[in-house]
Order: structure tokens, then sequence, then C-alpha cells
């Protein structure tokens, strides 16, 4: 966080805030909503309830504040709130029903949900960066929550003093548990890029037969154990630089601009604006007054202003066909639609040509034969895919993307494996993620992006999936990529589409 936004957060204002001075209360949840919801997004692991845990957080430390007697330690006052919140969902969760062995409401997390993805993504994450985020998967729950303060620490949002008072630990066993959870992370960071070499080695392949790609701990002890007993695997984790170097100075992780929580604010702003300020409201088992509410939802407004300057968002579009490369070149925003090759549309010249006629008529009558021009070709529907997405990039002032011949091979290849062997992912069967096969094609990226649908095979309805206000928006309209492939292949389900965006190492 900057000076200039702890200045406006200091002890003055919680003080203003805990007055009743609404606008006060306002800068508070502009201000430290994102460092909740990046603490419970990393905590849940991006489960569909991290929105309802940072929502529940931010009315009950408003509701609280006349409570607090140090201001100065609202900050940490905060966190040990979300903290206890993420415990209570995490009980809350073991102790629904199940129905068939799976719990119906925990277990199933939001798709579009995913934490490390939305790190990775909207953080602009690549190289060891990268791998931090990705072996944070491989975490314990356990671990995971109190990762979820530790990145803050290594990001300098959080000091250990309110860690530790977070964890309601002693710094010295803060300070243990702190030393246990990195050494379980830099395992996962080996794990991940020896699942993600390429090719991968032999005998970690029969060591994964029959791993699913999820992320747990017995697979997490089953590949470090190959890999320190394997000569070619342990040299991977040789260079790995200390994660809190890569972790310093990063910053949080904006708030989706289709979070559910901030959309509850928003409409609570709508609603509440003609209730009288008394009225009572309760959400998710935590008494608000509506006074409360509104106060969060001008506090929301504020931060959704500020993360649309940070990320702009997309639709994306059909696109069925195999494809050939063409000419890594700009492609323009697409022009207005051709008219259809019709008579009554297409341009006609007429030329007039004598018609032998019995010598005893005086004159000839012309017969008119028209001669219509013969519309282009439309493009491919890759084409118009990559026009479509152009296009949304140019009304949020990012450059055209560039069609580049080896994105496009290792996208069609994907779409073509895809069909080929009746899976839906961004990791192959063998375990071969995205970065690896865009490297295996000689394409030297600095930051890579993939988007996947199924189905539709028209350009403009997979662009309209895309358009989610999600990851699939995000890479479209991410300014720092230049150069795109779009892969397409027809299976049983439908048109199969790969887009790969990257951006050239420099």
């Amino acid at each position: 966080m900057n000076a200039d936004v702890q200045n406006r957060t200091g002890t003055t204002l919680v003080r203003a805030a805990q007055a009743g001075d609404r606008q006060a209360q306002e800068a508070l949840v502009a201000a430290w909503l994102p460092l909740v919801y990046n603490v419970a997004g990393r905590a849940l692991d991006g489960h569909a309830d991290v929105d309802d845990v940072a929502q529940e957080t931010m009315i009950r430390a408003l509701d609280g504040l006349d409570g607090l007697r140090e201001p100065e330690s609202f900050r940490s006052w905060l966190v040990a709130i979300t903290m206890n919140q993420i415990r209570r969902r995490h009980a809350a969760g073991q102790q629904q029903p199940t129905v068939g062995g799976l719990d119906e409401t925990w277990e199933l997390a939001d798709p579009r949900a995913d934490f490390t993805d939305l790190t990775v993504l909207r953080l602009g994450l690549s190289g060891q960066r990268r791998e931090v985020a990705e072996a944070t998967r491989w975490l314990d729950p356990d671990d995971r929550e109190l990762l979820a303060l530790w990145w803050l620490e290594a990001s300098g949002e959080l000091t250990r003093t309110e860690l530790a008072e977070a964890l309601d630990l002693t710094p010295q066993h803060t300070a243990v548990r702190v030393q246990r959870m990195k050494k379980q992370l830099e395992a996962g960071r080996i794990v991940v890029r020896a699942l993600g070499a390429y090719p991968r080695c032999p005998e970690l392949a029969d060591v994964t037969t029959g791993f699913d790609g999820t992320p747990n701990s017995v697979w997490r002890k089953r590949i470090a154990r190959h890999i320190r007993g394997c000569a070619t695997c342990d040299r991977l984790g040789r260079d790995l630089f200390p994660a809190e170097g890569l972790l310093a100075g990063l910053a949080l992780v904006p708030i989706p601009l289709g979070s559910p929580a901030l959309l509850h604010f928003q409409h609570t702003a709508a609603t509440v604006a003609t209730t009288a300020p008394t009225a009572a409201s309760t959400h998710a088992g935590w008494a608000g007054t509506a006074a409360r509410k509104a106060v969060l939802a001008s506090g929301a407004v504020a931060v959704v202003t500020v993360t649309t300057l940070a990320l702009v968002w997309s639709h994306p579009a059909d696109t069925p066909r195999e494809a050939t490369p063409e000419p890594a070149t700009p492609v323009t925003a697409p022009a207005a639609p051709a008219p259809p090759a019709t008579p009554a549309a297409a341009p006609v010249t007429l030329s007039a040509t004598p018609t032998p006629t019995p010598s005893e008529t005086p004159t000839a009558t012309p017969s008119p034969t028209a001669t219509r021009s013969v519309a282009p070709p439309p493009p491919s529907p890759e084409r118009q895919l990559v026009d479509l997405v152009n296009a949304e990039r140019g009304k949020v002032g990012c450059a055209p993307l560039r069609i580049d011949p080896r994105l496009h091979a290792a996208a069609q290849k994907h779409a073509d494996d895809m069909v080929a062997r009746g899976f839906f992912d961004h990791v192959n069967p063998d375990g071969v993620r995205t970065d690896a096969r865009l490297t295996a094609v000689g394409y030297r990226w600095s930051q890579w992006g993939e988007n996947l649908d199924r189905g539709p095979t028209s350009p403009a309805t997979v662009v309209a999936h895309w358009m989610d206000g999600g990851i699939h928006q995000t890479n479209m309209l991410d300014c720092g990529f230049k150069d795109v492939g779009v892969g397409l292949a027809t299976g049983p389900a439908g048109a199969y589409w790969t887009q790969d965006l990257g951006a050239p190492l420099s």
C-alpha cells in the first residue's frame, strides 16, 4: 500500500470513522477491502466463499469500530477478524451434510475463482514468481492459511507482529510455523518445475500414473520423493531464489470487477438510499445496520473505480476451422461486414451487345448482359476471432494482436489433442502445461495466457463467452500481450477452441 493510502487510513481516519464520519468509514472500506479479499482468497484457495468472507469481515469491522480501543492497531485487528471468519467458514464446511460422499456446499468451488490463476494473470507473474504462485496449490490447508498472511508480509503489506497477532501466536511460535510452511512451499516449487518440464522425466511419468492433475499432499510427497532420488529432477531446484525476495513489493491482486461481493455492495447502495438509517439488515448471520451497508456499498464503488483502471475486460469470439499459420502482422479492428453477394446488393455493369435480327428489321434491340463482381471470400473463423478481440482491445487502448505462426501451431496442436484424447483442460493428460507447449514450438515468451472454449462454432459466441469479467477477459484485454495464435478442431462435443497469447522475451 503506498504512502498516500497509508496516510489516509491512519489513526486519524480510524478515529473519524469511530466518531460516525461516513466519508471516513467509506475510505476505510475502499482502502482495506482489497487486503481482506487477498487474505481470504489465498487462505480459501479461491473458493466461492471468498466474497462472502470479505463482505462479512468488513461488515463486522464497521459494526465493531466503537469497541476498538487502539485505533493505531486497526490493520492487525481487521486481519484477525478476517482469519476468524475464514476459520468459521472452514468449520461450517466440515459440518455440512454430504450427499454421495461429497460436500455440496464446501467442496464445489467456483471454477472461475482459482486465486492462483487470478494472481498469475492479474499481476502478470512469470518465471519464478509464477512458480511460487502455482506452488501454493500444493500446500496443506493450515499452511495455506499461514501463507495468506506471510505472502502479505513478504510483499510489505503486513508486519511480522501483525502476522503473529492474526494467528494468535507468539512471535517465536510464528517464526517456527513460517519456516515449516516455507519448506513445504519450496518443495511445491520443485514439483511444479518437474511436472512442467518438457519433455517430462520418463521415471516421473511412471510415478505419476493415475495422477489426475489435482494438487494434494499425497502426490506432493510422492513426487518430491522421486525428485530427491532422481539426478535429472533434483537439479531443477538448484537455482531457486528465496520466495520472500520474489514477492517483495508485489501488489495486491485487484478485486475482480464481477466479484459477487462488489455486486452486492452496489446493489445495496441502490436499495439503501431510500431506507431509513436505523433500519436493521442482516447478511449471512451477521447483523448490520442499513447505514453500515450503505457505507460498504459506497466504499466498494470506490474500489471498483480503482480496479477498472488496472483491469480491462473484453468479449471472446467463435472461430470454427482448422487454420493455417498466418504471418505475424498486426491485425486491425474488423471492418463492417460485407453485404451478401446478391443481384440487388452486388454492383452490376451493363454492356450493350447487338442481337442479330432479320435484314428487313431496320434496328437492333440491345439485350443487356449483367456482369457481377465476385465478393472476396470471408475471413477464416480464426481471423474473425482475432479481429473481434482486437476490436475490444481497441476500446481500451491496447494495440492489436499479431498472429504468430508459432503460437498458432501450439494452439492448433492443443485443440487437436483435446479432440483426439477426449479432454478439455489447459494441462494435457501427460501433465504438460501451456508454458511448456509454447516453449516447445520455439516461442521465447516473457508472459503468456491461454483461453479455451468448447461447443460453439461462431467466433462471436466464443468471444461473448470469454467476455465474462473473469480471467478470459483479462487475458484478451491485457495490453502486455503482443502476439496471438488460435487453434480450432471439431469433436463430439462441438468445436474446440484454443487461444494462446504471448509477449516475446525482449
